[in-house]
C-alpha cells in the first residue's frame, strides 16, 4: 500500500509541475492532496508519533525559510506552500540532500527559460516549438514548482526503481 500511496504523490507533484509551467501557479488543493497523503503513507508505514513531530518540524523550518524568500521576493507563495510539503514528506534527515538537488533543477530550470526566451522569436519555425517556448519563458517567472516537483519525485519512487 506505501507504494501506491508513493505513485499516487508522484502522479500529483506531476500534475503540479505541469499547472506551474502552464499558469506559474500551485493550486491550494493539489498541495493539501500531498500533504494528506503524507499523512496517509505515515499511517500505512505505522510511523510513530514522534517521527511525525521530526516531520512536521521539518516541513514547519521550511515554511519558515520559505517566507522569508517569498518576503524577499525570491520565490513565489505557491513555492512556499509546495517546498514546506516536501519537506513533511522528506523529513529532518533527506531535507538537506533534497534541497541541494531542489537549487540545482532550480537552476537548470532558470537556464532552460533562459534559453527558451533567447529563441523565442516572431518567426518561430512552427506553431507547438513556439508554445513549447511560452511555457519555459523565464520572462513570465521561473516555475520554481517544476524543480521541487522533480525533487520530489525522486525523493518518493521506491529505491528498487533505481538501484534493482
Amino acid at each position: 500500500m506505501s507504494n501506491a500511496i508513493g505513485y499516487a504523490g508522484c502522479a500529483l507533484l506531476l500534475a503540479l509541475a505541469y499547472t506551474d509551467l502552464r499558469a506559474r501557479r500551485l493550486p491550494n488543493l493539489l498541495v493539501s492532496a500531498f500533504c494528506t497523503l503524507y499523512v496517509a503513507q505515515a499511517w500505512a508505514a505505522g510511523a510513530s508519533y514522534g517521527a511525525l513531530a521530526q516531520h512536521a518540524a521539518a516541513a514547519l523550518v521550511v515554511l519558515l525559510c520559505a517566507t522569508a524568500l517569498f518576503a524577499a521576493g525570491g520565490i513565489g507563495g505557491g513555492d512556499v506552500k509546495l517546498a514546506s510539503a516536501l519537506a513533511l514528506w522528506i523529513g529532518p534527515h533527506g531535507a538537506l540532500p533534497a534541497f541541494v538537488l531542489v537549487s540545482i533543477a532550480g537552476f537548470a530550470v532558470a537556464l532552460i527559460g533562459l534559453v527558451a526566451d533567447r529563441l523565442a522569436s516572431p518567426a518561430a519555425s512552427s506553431p507547438a516549438f513556439a508554445c513549447a517556448l511560452q511555457l519555459f519563458s523565464a520572462r513570465r517567472g521561473v516555475p520554481y514548482g517544476v524543480a521541487l516537483s522533480a525533487c520530489g519525485v525522486v525523493a518518493l519512487l521506491p529505491r528498487s526503481l533505481f538501484f534493482g
